[in-house]
């Protein structure tokens, strides 16, 4: 009987308790968690690039900004672009023709932006413009037809952070107001 309640007792209380490498186990991952989730906050909160695609003006008015094209010239766009940053959905970064662009989607109201606005101004030009610098001055050849669009000419860090940091949700002001065109 001794042995019986000796047995039972040793045994008894030591199955309801978990083991050691258990708890350690459970602590190094609740710590690699916290540790994870810091890093992906910080990740989140990488800058977002301000990207716009707007008509370039001919004359100074209020709905218009200058912008500079290169070193020495600046120009002039719509102060209200037809994408901005918070219109796009997505993004990557791929290299063409020896070169990194920036592929990205954007939303269906802003494709459509562009659509009727390259629509009615075949002739002139848009300006792409990423972190107040315009990076390429395309002339509108027909309307804009979808949804997907390039900026080319980008080193390849560029393009890669710009793509991860919209890839990661970054968005500036998706409430941003656009007239139509």
């Amino acid at each position: 009987m001794y042995e019986s309640f000796h047995t039972r007792s040793c045994v008894s209380p030591r199955m309801d308790r978990k083991p050691r490498f258990a708890i350690v186990h459970t602590l190094l991952s609740l710590m690699m968690c916290l540790c994870l989730a810091c890093a992906t906050r910080h990740e989140a909160g990488a800058p977002c690039p301000a990207i716009e695609m707007s008509g370039v003006a001919d004359t100074q008015t209020d709905s218009s900004k200058t912008v500079t094209l290169n070193d020495t010239t600046t120009i002039l766009i719509s102060r209200t672009p037809l994408v901005a940053t918070g219109d796009i959905t997505g993004a990557t970064a791929s290299e063409a023709d020896d070169q990194w662009v920036l592929n990205f989607a954007v939303t269906d109201d802003a494709a459509k932006r562009v659509h009727d606005f390259t629509q009615q101004h075949v002739g002139r030009n848009l300006a792409l413009v990423v972190d107040g610098r315009v990076r390429g001055t395309p002339r509108i050849a027909s309307a804009i037809v979808g949804n997907g669009y390039r900026i080319s000419g980008l080193n390849r860090t560029d393009a890669e952070r710009m793509a991860t940091a919209i890839s990661k949700g970054c968005r500036l002001d998706a409430d941003r107001s656009h007239p139509s065109h």
